[in-house]
């Protein structure tokens, strides 16, 4: 497809350079008409490109929703008071700073817009060749798939939103949008998604298409929304059978497809590097960026990595793994860990991902000279130095408060005081959570060996136990939290599961790290919390439509705000 990009650059040129008798006539070189890009499809493409762009990534702000559940304290807190401390109103709307978590409502209809604009001009572009009109109706199948996208985040803030198909005029002074049911809004995603996956590939011929929305992604975003409407947060009949018979189905038919796999690994290391590497075959939709920073910025290390000296050091502290959090990834035996003495080492002989998840004091890191242990420890008596990374450090400011930093997407071979990007991934979407989505609709049908044997599937590639099913609901939540840890699940899972009142209860911990003259350490909890958090059930299941939407479209609810 390369090849029609080119062509219309050089039709635009010989426009521009053979028109020049009269500059007033010229086209701009730096923006297009209607008729053309609706009259192109290379151009169409450059257009839907730009609604790919509106995707936002957990690695351009590190793993951003996650903060709002019990696994990650967010120290800089950019604006997310308003969910951690439950101060969410229709007059305070706002989830953070981002343009997407500033007013999702309006970040996401904008998107929509663009999108809608797309699938009304797409069949009209001309297409004079069989390989045009399969090029065509693939990007008519990204545009259903886009839409279903945009349309899945706002279903799981708002839950019940208005469904528009249609691009409203400049002029339109008044809005009569009403809200649809959340089975409406679910049926809504799931018919975009199967017009996508009826118009997508498996894979791409062109190299060059590498990261557009494929068929599995499609049917990946249908098995989700249905998962999310088939738990209780969506339905007050909950459990419904016929709503998770549906989920299960839609996450069996990605599992069916028979493309994707879960790369073995050895330890915790190969486990790490799963999410480096955006060839892994397990990825089903994925954000790529570039050495030159075009297609915008990872910022995985500057919210994430020690704040200390050195190269591969020198976050900013934003997000950290509470000990709440490391304190349930298991023995790596199965068995649950129990805290010990405050003077043993804590993490010896845990889950593996545990290593590769979370940045404990004494793990090595660094890049090139820089290469050192991590040191979160802080004076123990007099006379003995700080750890570098530690709040007594000389980066004490941006230093851990939890006793932890977040290890998982940071590669160690990236050079952060170099002049490329950082081109890590962001994955959306990959095999583990399908099979984890289809454990929990069989473990809700009763099907109990088949949820066990999708959840040990998943446990058995981190070098785990399998699960035996003594407590299948305890065994499945653990390995959903752990195996999608930081990957922006866990907060919509703990709200759909309608957890989030009793987790916000517990106040989130941290470790003191104490070291002393003769060279040992203590680990003990520290006395104070870290952090402790306000949720205002029910209402704040459900994110609260703005005021300004309320205003501009007066037949939209506020409810459960009201």
């Amino acid at each position: 497809m390369k090849k029609y990009i080119i062509y219309g650059l050089a039709v635009l040129l010989s426009v521009t350079i053979t028109s020049c008798s009269d500059i007033l006539d010229v086209d701009p070189v730096d923006s297009f008409t209607d008729a053309a890009v609706w009259g192109d499809l290379a151009l169409s493409e450059s257009y839907l490109n730009s609604c790919y762009s509106r995707i936002k990534a957990g690695a351009e702000k590190g793993s951003r929703f996650d903060s709002f559940s019990e696994d990650i304290y967010q120290m800089h807190t950019y604006g997310t008071e308003n969910v951690r401390q439950g101060y969410l109103s229709p007059d305070n709307s706002s989830f953070g700073w981002e343009q997407d978590m500033w007013n999702p409502w309006d970040y996401y209809y904008g998107c929509i817009k663009e999108v809608n604009l797309f699938l009304q001009h797409i069949n009209s572009v001309p297409a004079p060749t069989s390989e045009d009109i399969e090029w065509r109706n693939e990007l008519r199948g990204q545009g259903y798939f886009l839409r279903a996208y945009f349309y899945n985040q706002l279903f799981f803030f708002y839950g019940r939103i208005p469904i528009i198909t249609k691009v409203y005029a400049l002029d339109t002074k008044e809005y009569n949008e009403t809200r649809a049911s959340l089975d409406d809004v679910a049926n809504f995603i799931v018919t975009d998604c199967d017009s996508a996956a009826a118009l997508l590939p498996l894979e791409y011929s062109d190299a060059s298409d590498f990261g557009r929305a494929t068929q599995g992604a499609a049917l990946t975003l249908k098995g989700r929304t249905l998962l999310f409407d088939a738990s209780p947060l969506c339905d007050d009949h909950y459990p419904t059978k016929a709503k998770w018979e549906r989920a299960s189905e839609a996450n069996k038919a990605v599992i069916d497809l028979n493309y994707y796999s879960l790369p073995s690994v050895s330890n915790a290391d190969d486990y790490a590097a799963l999410f480096l590497n955006s060839k892994n075959p397990e990825i089903i939709f994925e954000k790529m960026y570039d050495t030159k920073w075009v297609a915008g910025s990872n910022n995985v290390f500057l919210h994430q990595a020690p704040s200390g000296t050195g190269n591969g050091f020198g976050g900013w502290g934003t997000l950290q793994p509470t000990n709440n959090l490391v304190n349930k990834f298991q023995m790596s035996d199965g068995t649950d860990y129990v805290p010990g003495a405050s003077n043993v080492y804590p993490w010896a002989n845990r889950d593996l991902r545990l290593y590769a998840t979370v940045f404990l004091d004494g793990d090595e890191w660094g890049y090139g000279d820089d290469h050192r242990q991590v040191e979160f420890f802080v004076a123990g008596e007099s006379g003995v130095n700080p750890g570098k990374d530690s709040r007594e450090g000389p980066a004490w400011w941006n230093s851990t408060q939890t006793g932890f930093g977040m290890k998982k997407f940071l590669n160690p071979k990236w050079d952060a005081y170099g002049t490329t990007a950082n081109t890590t991934p962001w994955i959306f979407m990959r095999l583990a959570e399908v099979y984890l989505n289809y454990a929990e609709c069989q473990m809700e049908l009763g099907f109990t060996d088949e949820a066990l044997k999708y959840i040990n599937l998943v446990r058995e590639r981190a070098l785990m136990p399998k699960a035996k099913g003594v407590n299948l609901r305890k065994e499945y939540e653990y390995e959903r939290e752990i195996e999608l840890v930081f990957e922006e699940q866990r907060w919509f899972d703990i709200r759909r599961w309608k957890q989030a009142e009793d987790i916000y209860k517990i106040p989130l911990e941290g470790m003191d790290i104490k070291l002393f003259k003769d060279g040992s350490k203590t680990y003990e909890v520290k006395p104070e919390p870290v952090e402790t958090r306000t949720f205002y059930a029910p209402k704040n299941y459900w994110m609260p439509v703005p005021r300004s939407e309320l205003r501009k479209a007066p037949k939209l609810d506020a409810l459960p705000y009201e």
